[in-house]
């Protein structure tokens, strides 16, 4: 009997017409991430990322919001989200994270999520052959004229319908692709929180004078206070005592006369 070698039958196997044709899964990637930086930093880190964006060109990278925190209680917030071209993504991170740390920030938090299109995309490719042949078939009848009024009637109908599914199909095709294609990125920034042993002598300073004011506002309440409730009794004692100087500037007046 014959021995084939190893190598030899595989080579065999995978010219087999019925062979199996393995293909990578296709991945959409988000990034979500996160940084801290002083509060005047924030806008200059973000304004750098965003530049990042744009010297890379639509094709590799694309802006799709920026917002920045206005007014005392939103100051030390911003956001921003971009498209990057998949294949730069992990390099584009590491750019961003350089420029946080230049600036004397760090990272919070950073999440990747993937989520696998590729029974999407088959589908949605199946699809759009299957409208494709119905359109061509339905368009063929109304060209050839093939069948009563009423049919071709109906055949024009169904054309319009079948051509809306196709193109809707193929703007689905479109967005899934793209998403392959490319990353969304999800940035956030935030403000440091100063640290008590940061804060300066001004700062301390106040905080004193406003306890100290409220001190003596207290102390103040509770004086008023007592006086209210003791004025009745001293005016009541202070009889007394009036009329007895009365009584003896009459009698000093009659003595007198």
């Amino acid at each position: 009997m014959e021995r084939v070698a190893p190598d030899a039958a595989v080579k065999a196997a995978g010219d087999a017409p019925g062979r199996l044709q393995l293909s990578l899964p296709q991945l959409a990637y988000s990034y979500s991430l996160s940084y801290l930086l002083p509060n005047d930093g924030i806008p200059v880190v973000q304004d750098k990322h965003r530049l990042l964006c744009e010297e890379m060109g639509p094709a590799r990278c694309q802006l799709l919001a920026l917002e920045r925190g206005v007014g005392t209680d939103r100051g030390g917030e911003a956001l921003l989200k971009m498209r990057v071209a998949t294949a730069e993504a992990r390099r584009f991170q590491i750019l961003l994270d350089h420029d946080v740390a230049e600036a004397g920030g760090r990272t919070e938090n950073a999440k990747i999520a993937t989520e696998e299109v590729s029974k999407q995309i088959v589908d949605t490719e199946a699809r759009i052959r299957q409208r494709e042949l119905l359109v061509a078939r339905l368009t063929e009848a109304l060209r050839t004229r093939a069948g009563t009024p009423p049919q071709l009637v109906a055949a024009e109908r169904s054309v319009t319908e079948a051509q809306e599914e196709l193109d809707r199909a193929r703007s689905w095709l479109g967005e899934l692709k793209g998403r392959v294609a490319m990353s969304d990125f999800e940035i956030r920034y935030g403000a440091i929180a100063p640290s008590a042993t940061a804060q300066g002598l001004g700062v301390r300073l106040g905080e004193a004078v406003q306890g100290s004011g409220a001190v003596f506002l207290m102390g103040l309440d509770a004086l008023l206070s007592l006086l209210i409730y003791l004025l009745p009794w001293l005016m009541l004692l202070a009889l007394p005592v009036l009329a007895m100087r009365a009584l003896r500037k009459q009698r000093e007046s009659a003595g007198q006369g």
